[in-house]
């Protein structure tokens, strides 16, 4: 995994199966601060079930792993988050063990999008508690959802 969000390339958007057992999506979110960022990826890590391992707001990254479930082992996700626009630009990287077993590869792709519900259900529970008309997840600046 990268070490830190200056080692990503956030303009990459490809998402899904990148890599022998690398997964992967992005996504942005407008409105929101370095410290909701933070606090959104270690939510959204811990939501899939990820024991968060390191993390660093000034650095825009947080990093989990997580055991053994019926179809891969050794699972090791990374949060990345970037300034961008009136946002945040988020990549999250999910990669298995590169054994290939009797199947080859059967990481579950859906980590990335599993962490990535976790980060927007954080969004919008903190958006509603603290500025309900803040439209975080709106396609037109300022708009009410």
């Amino acid at each position: 995994l990268p070490k830190d969000a200056s080692t990503v390339d956030f303009s990459n958007l490809a998402f899904g199966q990148t890599g022998w057992s690398q997964h992967q999506d992005s996504f942005f979110v407008k409105g929101i601060d370095r410290q909701t960022a933070f606090l959104a990826a270690k939510d959204g890590l811990s939501s899939a079930t990820f024991v968060l391992k390191e993390g660093d707001p000034a650095r825009g990254f947080v990093k989990g792993e997580r055991g053994m479930t019926a179809v891969d082992w050794n699972v090791v996700a990374g949060v990345y988050f970037a300034p961008a626009d009136d946002g945040f630009a988020f990549k999250v990287i999910a990669e298995g063990s590169k054994d290939v077993g009797f199947w080859g590869d059967a990481t579950g792709g859906s980590w990335p999008q599993d962490i990535i519900r976790g980060i927007q259900n954080y969004i919008a529970r903190e958006s509603s508690i603290t500025n309900p008309d803040r439209g975080v997840f709106s396609t037109t600046s300022g708009s009410k959802q």
